[in-house]
């Protein structure tokens, strides 16, 4: 398996290059905080079962015994900033691994054996958008358990 950071977030697919800088935000902020790895895997099959199947066997590194699997998909909760937090915080000392799924999101399997299912909101958001919305609040939950003065409530 590897040696895991303490929070690794993986996501499908070479983000385009205008997403880039604002990534690497949040990117360098966590590494500077916590040992962090954002984990690109590439989507590939064909059609959405090949496609959900496949990311299910990519998963498997970052989701083995000893790591607290959280998935950012619209069948989850939605929390508050603080609320998601304290789901870091309880998932600790375990690894975390925080999943955006492809773009016909992962297969029921996986999902069942996730830890925590989270929602980003009600609307349904482009996976761009996703991406650097998960990352941000990831880092803010991990300022907020830090007392760090990034989130205001």
């Amino acid at each position: 398996m590897g040696h895991l950071p303490d929070i690794a977030f993986v996501s499908f697919g070479k983000p385009k290059a205008v997403w880039k800088p604002i990534l690497e935000i949040y990117e360098k902020r966590l590494a500077k905080a916590t040992t962090f790895k954002h984990v690109i895997l590439r989507e590939k099959g064909d059609g959405p079962v090949d496609v959900q199947a496949n990311a299910t066997k990519l998963l498997e590194p970052y989701s083995g015994p000893g790591v607290f699997v959280l998935v950012f998909d619209e069948r989850g909760k939605s929390l508050n900033s603080p609320a998601f937090a304290k789901v870091l915080q309880a998932a600790r000392p375990k690894k975390v691994t925080a999943v955006i799924g492809t773009s016909y999101g992962l297969a029921d399997d996986f999902l069942t054996r996730a830890d925590r299912l989270v929602n980003l909101g009600a609307m349904t958001l482009p996976h761009e958008i996703a991406r650097a919305t998960a990352l941000e609040q990831i880092y803010r939950a991990d300022t907020i358990l830090a007392g760090h003065p990034y989130h205001h409530s």
